[in-house]
């Protein structure tokens, strides 16, 4: 593993993380909840500090560093104990982290509820579609060290 390596990691969690982000924001135009992850998480770690109206600017930035460093999770550990070809691998880790925003993200840190129940009847559907995106990209353009 060379820095050249580290680079592609990091650039690949970056765009699956953009396509997922543009894909969330855009599910409103196909009749889908309109997710916008980036506000969400801005209020979420900022909200207290700007007097609940933090820049969107640093929620996108969070939410970058968590797709970053869940492509290194994929890379350096996950990916090998995958099956299939890359794309499905992609997939594959799409479906956990969609997993883990809906069973645990959710209902305890955002008190969304379980599948954002709380949040929009279709929330979950756009949570599952920008995850799937967010692997199929991933897998895509991420190696597996």
């Amino acid at each position: 593993m060379g820095p050249g390596d580290l680079f592609v990691i990091l650039a690949a969690g970056f765009f699956a993380t953009y396509v997922h982000l543009v894909l969330a924001l855009w599910a409103g135009r196909v009749g889908l909840a309109r997710l916008d992850f980036s506000k969400g998480m801005a209020h979420l770690c900022f909200g207290e500090s700007y007097d609940g109206h933090p820049p969107v600017a640093l929620g996108f930035i969070v939410v970058h560093l968590n797709g970053m460093f869940f492509a290194l999770l994929y890379a350096y550990w996950i990916g090998r104990h995958l099956p299939g070809p890359p794309l499905m691998k992609g997939l594959l880790w799409g479906a956990c982290l969609f997993a883990g925003s809906q069973l645990v993200f959710n209902p305890f840190v955002t008190r969304l509820g379980f599948f954002a129940a709380k949040h929009h009847p279709r929330a979950w559907m756009t949570a599952v579609l920008a995850h799937a995106v967010y692997g199929a990209v991933l897998g895509w353009l991420c190696p597996v060290l």
